[in-house]
C-alpha cells in the first residue's frame, strides 16, 4: 500500500456512493440535504428549527434553505411558537413520514449493494474499522462533530 492509496480509495467510494444515492433520491424528489433532516425529524418531530441546526451541526441558513424545499414538497410544515414568534416548530407531514421510509429503503438497498459478497463478519469488521478511522481523525482534528451529524 502506497501513501495516498487510502485517500484515493475513500474518495472513489465517496463519489460513487454519492452519485448512486443522489440519483436514487432524485427519483423520490428528495434533495441531498433532506435525508439528514428527515432522520432528525422522525425522532424529534415538532422541534424548533434552531435545534435542527445545532444538533445536525449545520448553519442556520443551510437548514432554512433545506426546510423551504421540504415545505414546498409538502414533507414538513412549520408553525410559529405562540410564546416566541422568533421560534419555528417543524413537523413532518404524512408525506414526509412516507418519504422517510422510502429514503431508508434507498439507503438499505445501497448498503446491501456496497456489502455484496461480504460475510456478516466482514461487514461488521468493515464498519468497525471505518468507525475507528473516523474517531482517529476526529480526535486528530479536535472537532466536536459526532457520528450522528455525519449522516
Amino acid at each position: 500500500m502506497k501513501i495516498g492509496d487510502l485517500h484515493k480509495l475513500l474518495a472513489r467510494v465517496y463519489r460513487i456512493h454519492r452519485k448512486c444515492s443522489y440519483t436514487r433520491l432524485a427519483q423520490l424528489d428528495v434533495t441531498p440535504g433532506q435525508p439528514r433532516l428527515l432522520d432528525y425529524l422522525i425522532q424529534h418531530d415538532g422541534c424548533i428549527q434552531k435545534d435542527i441546526s445545532t444538533d445536525c451541526d449545520l448553519e442556520p441558513a443551510t437548514v432554512t434553505n433545506i426546510l423551504i424545499g421540504m415545505e414546498k414538497s409538502d414533507l414538513i410544515r412549520r408553525e410559529c411558537d405562540p410564546n416566541d414568534r422568533r421560534s419555528m416548530h417543524v413537523y413532518l407531514t404524512e408525506k414526509g413520514m412516507q418519504t422517510h421510509k422510502q429514503v431508508e429503503a434507498v439507503f438499505a438497498q445501497l448498503e446491501g449493494e456496497c456489502f455484496e459478497g461480504f460475510s456478516k463478519d466482514e461487514k461488521k469488521l468493515s464498519m468497525q474499522l471505518m468507525q475507528r478511522m473516523y474517531e482517529n481523525l476526529k480526535k486528530a482534528d479536535g472537532t466536536s462533530l459526532d457520528a450522528k451529524s455525519d449522516q
